[in-house]
């Protein structure tokens, strides 16, 4: 079952998340041979290219020779760039884990949750 986690940005803001996956035991979940994904959409119901507000690029943190990957720790980072183009709004997103060598197989949600944009007061012309 998947964890539930609100990430809360700012329009145009550099966004850095360093998210932590557990058990339910409370344990972080090895991701030695997993790969990660994750999409921010309008809601649920939109799917297909024209849903896709943003593709997260999760990245599972591997540290020295894999040393981390036991340690659960999934990276974000989306540019400044990237988030001044994300419409203000409530929205949702998921990170799913897949083994590396089959990304169609053995999918499992590790996280989801609103993906919530407010609008930034600063611009920067």
């Amino acid at each position: 079952m998947a964890g539930s986690y609100h990430i809360n940005a700012i329009q145009g803001d550099h966004l850095q998340i360093n998210l932590k996956v557990r058990d339910i035991n409370c344990n972080p979940i090895n991701l030695s041979g997993y790969d990660v994904r994750g999409e921010v959409r309008y809601s649920y119901g939109y799917t297909g290219a024209s849903g896709l507000l943003l593709d997260l690029n999760p990245v599972v943190y591997s540290g020295i020779g894999g040393s981390y990957y036991p340690s659960g720790v999934i990276n974000i980072d989306i540019d400044s760039v990237t988030m001044a183009k994300m419409p203000v709004g409530i929205f949702v997103y998921d990170i799913e884990r897949f083994p590396e060598s089959m990304p169609t197989g053995n999918c499992i949600k590790l996280l989801k949750g609103k993906f919530i944009v407010s609008p930034e007061a600063t611009i920067n012309n």
